[in-house]
């Protein structure tokens, strides 16, 4: 077997070689990134409620951990109740709603929103509500820390997938 003698300065002309041949792209032959999707305007409509999963931190007091799952089918059977609706007006304004399997509303709860980068907040009387969004193709999801097993702290994680049902909101 025949071996350079000079076995680093092989390396480096094949560097020098590897490098002059990348530095020939111009910054044009990347591709295009999407642009960013105005929050805003991405969540005028109508979005379905599909699933909630909530990550109960130091559940029932103790140092543990407990998963909750709220599906369709839960939601259907299990409560009795379509999965929550909520209306986003280009005005600002939104509202929940939570309807029997007969359509009937049960529960409707409104307010304002906004939006602040990727951060979606619901104003009612009384209660503001903060979630980091992400959405795009029809789907969103909202992600924030709340109390919900009522234990005083605010260490459980909520994440809610939302689907687009009406790019109306009435």
């Amino acid at each position: 077997m025949i071996q350079p003698k000079f076995p680093f300065l092989s390396l480096l002309i094949l560097l020098i070689f590897i490098m002059a041949c990348q530095s020939e792209h111009s910054p044009s032959d990347k591709p295009e990134q999407a642009a960013p999707t105005d929050l805003q305007e991405e969540l005028i409509g109508t979005w379905q409620t599909v699933q909630l999963n909530v990550a109960v931190n130091s559940a029932d007091g103790l140092d543990s951990f407990r998963a909750e799952q709220l599906t369709e089918l839960v939601w259907e059977r299990q409560f009795r109740m379509e999965p929550p609706i909520y209306y986003f007006r280009p005005d600002q304004k939104y509202r929940r709603v939570h309807r029997d399997l007969d359509g009937r509303i049960v529960d409707e709860s409104q307010g304002s929103w906004e939006t602040s980068g990727d951060t979606l907040i619901l104003t009612e009387p009384g209660q503001t509500y903060r979630y980091v969004v992400k959405a795009g193709d029809g789907r969103a999801t909202f992600r924030t820390l709340m109390d919900w097993d009522e234990d005083g702290a605010e260490d459980d994680v909520f994440q809610s997938l939302q689907r687009r049902i009406s790019i109306s909101a009435d």
